[in-house]
């Protein structure tokens, strides 16, 4: 039951999205990506999954006990996913974006079973430092420095 919820829940959302994505008013210029086609992208991939994870709820093998065979919910580490993320959005700003990623990358590779610290620890810096620079030296879009800003 759990399952078929957060599913229709979701394709709630898409449309939603999508919804909302309408209301973006086309520009109408010379560009041929307007500013409403990343969010119709992505209102209609959520839609796409969406309704995938819908009819998969749907067609799930019900037991005689009314669940379904798969409602085995492990409330423990999704509570800690939820308290990670919390707290990488509150460090984020004070901590700057590459520290609190690379941070956050560990904590959760951590939370998912993962028990290689120094490899989590190499490829969430090289993850969240490309991300970085990618977004903060080439398209000039600004992130947090935070306490270590980067000389490159």
């Amino acid at each position: 039951m759990t399952t078929r919820l957060v599913s229709a829940g979701f394709l709630a959302v898409a449309l939603v999205v999508l919804a909302q994505a309408f209301m973006i008013p086309d520009s109408g210029g010379y560009q041929a990506v307007g500013p409403r086609a990343f969010p119709l992208l992505v209102g209609i991939g959520m839609a796409v999954v969406a309704v995938i994870g819908v009819a998969q709820a749907f067609r799930a093998p019900v037991s005689s006990e009314g669940e379904s065979e798969d409602e085995g919910i492990h409330w423990r580490p999704v509570l800690l996913l939820i308290g990670t993320l919390a707290l990488y959005a509150t460090l984020l700003v004070p901590v700057g974006y590459w520290q609190a990623t690379t941070l956050f990358f560990l904590a959760v590779a951590r939370v998912l079973g993962s028990r290689k610290l120094v490899r989590d620890l190499v490829v969430g810096l090289l993850l969240a430092l490309a991300t970085y620079l990618l977004f903060d030296r080439v398209l000039g879009i600004t992130l947090p420095p935070g306490l270590i800003r980067l000389a490159i």
